[in-house]
Formats: structure tokens, C-alpha cells, sequence
């Protein structure tokens, strides 16, 4: 307890001081200073994960990611941190973020600088027009964009439906997909005030080629990340391996026992 709370005391007043330094920097016509200073936040963040929070983070499978953009990556998202640790690994990542993260004063402004990709979770068509536009920008400026395809916090051992953005970026800028598993909220769960301290890892997996068609292409991605976060959650947790569970809390509902072809046929109904 001792700990989580000094490492909340921490995280908070560098993220604080952070966007306090953003805020005076965003006028600078360039965005890359900003990138460094998100780059430099979040490994100073990881630094205090692990020496005052406890939390050891393992980082597999980098080898398999290519150190230039530009670069697809879709996410697993357990908790506020599954960004941090890829900002402290990738320096000028581009995050594909809500759109109501870009109405919040100062941090919207920052997000707006740091030129990241605006959704709305909702999609539709229009919404795809927006964000090809903008992942294009990011495209083109060769950087890595990554991606939550639940576009959701979830618990370990959850999982919500994919949302088929992610197959629309691939297949309009022609780039394989790099799934990321992780077990990472088995110490910091969703938006919980207490960290616990112990081992938990991320780990970039093999590439979606391009050229498959949707249906193909979802249900490889949903299970390759959600076998392999599974199996994390498993090893780390010392518990046996279970298969994650359907909870829509997009739409406040629970689809706990839904069998994979029926929750695969209603993603693409509504994707």
C-alpha cells in the first residue's frame, strides 16, 4: 500500500509538471519537441514503476518490431499505462486516442500538437474518412500508430468486441498489423488507484500480412491478442490458463458464455 501510494505521489506530480512544460512548449511550431518530452515523461515514468511502485515490466518479442515507421500497431488495453510503456519504447508514436480526450483543457491542446489520430468510438463511415486522413499525416511522417481496437479499458480476462478500424488502416495504407499482448493489468487494472507490485509483461507479436479480407482479418487479430494475453495473464498471475470473456461495457452490457462465432458475427454486424 506504502508503495502504490508513493508511486501514485510520483506519477502524478511528474505527469503535472509534464503538462505544465507541454503547455508552454505547444506554441513551438514543431511538434518534435513535444514527442521528446512524451518520450522522456514515460520512461521516467517506467524508471518509477519499478523502483518505487515494485512493478517489473518484461518487454518480448521487440525484435519482432521494426525500428522505422511507419508501423500498425493494435493494443491490448488493460489500464492508462499500456500507452505509456509503448511512448517510453517507440519515441514519436502516434496514438489513436477518443475524441473526447481533445476536448479536456491542456491535455487536449497537448494531443492536438503532438499531431495524434481523433476517433470517435462510435464509427460509421465518416468517421473512417477521418481517421485515414489523419493516420495518413502520420503515415507519411513515418511513425508508429498504435491503435486499442476495443477502444475500451478492460480487465484481465475480459474482453470487449473489435472495432474493424484498425482493418480500414491496414488495408487504405497497405500495412501488416503487429498485434501487442499484455498481462500489464494484473498490476495496474484499468483506472484503480492501487498498483500492486510484482511482474507482469507486454509482448509485440508476429505481423498480420496485408491482402485478407475483413472477416479474416478481425477474427486473426482478436485471437492472436487475446490467446497470447491470455497466456501472459496465466503465467504471471500463477493461475491456469482461461479463455478472456465478452463484456461490452461500451454499451453497458455483458456477453459473458457468448460463443466466438456468435460474438464474431455481431462484431462484423456492427463493425
Amino acid at each position: 500500500m506504502i508503495r502504490s501510494l508513493a508511486f501514485n505521489l510520483y506519477f502524478y506530480s511528474l505527469t503535472m509538471l509534464a503538462a505544465f512544460i507541454g503547455i508552454v512548449m505547444a506554441p513551438i511550431p514543431t511538434p518534435a519537441l513535444l514527442r521528446g518530452l512524451l518520450h522522456r515523461w514515460a520512461q521516467a515514468v517506467v524508471w518509477g514503476m519499478r523502483w518505487i511502485g515494485g512493478m517489473r515490466i518484461e518487454v518480448r518479442g521487440r525484435e519482432l518490431l521494426p525500428k522505422m515507421g511507419p508501423v500498425l500497431l493494435a493494443n491490448k488495453h488493460h489500464a492508462e499505462v499500456d500507452g505509456v510503456l509503448l511512448a517510453a519504447l517507440i519515441p514519436g508514436i502516434a496514438f489513436v486516442a477518443m475524441q473526447e480526450l481533445f476536448r479536456i483543457p491542456l491535455i487536449g491542446t497537448i494531443l492536438y500538437r503532438l499531431q495524434m489520430i481523433r476517433v470517435d468510438t462510435c464509427g460509421g463511415g465518416k468517421e473512417r474518412e477521418n481517421l485515414a486522413q489523419f493516420a495518413k499525416r502520420a503515415y507519411d511522417s513515418g511513425r508508429h500508430i498504435a491503435i486499442y481496437p476495443e477502444g475500451n479499458l478492460m480487465a484481465p480476462g475480459e474482453r470487449e468486441r473489435y472495432r474493424s478500424g484498425i482493418y480500414y488502416m491496414s488495408r487504405d495504407l497497405d500495412l501488416p498489423v503487429t498485434p501487442v499482448a499484455t498481462s500489464i493489468g494484473l498490476l495496474w487494472n484499468r483506472r484503480d488507484w492501487r498498483k500492486r507490485s510484482g511482474r507482469a509483461a507486454i509482448e509485440f507479436l508476429p505481423p498480420i500480412p496485408t491482402g485478407l479480407d475483413k472477416q479474416a482479418f478481425m477474427r486473426r487479430l482478436e485471437d492472436t491478442i487475446e490467446e497470447s494475453s491470455d497466456r501472459l495473464i496465466a503465467e504471471f498471475s500463477g493461475r491456469p490458463y482461461t479463455p478472456s470473456q465478452l463484456v461490452l461495457r461500451s454499451q453497458g452490457q455483458t456477453g459473458i458464455g457468448q460463443p466466438a462465432s456468435a460474438a464474431l458475427a455481431q462484431r462484423l454486424h456492427e463493425g
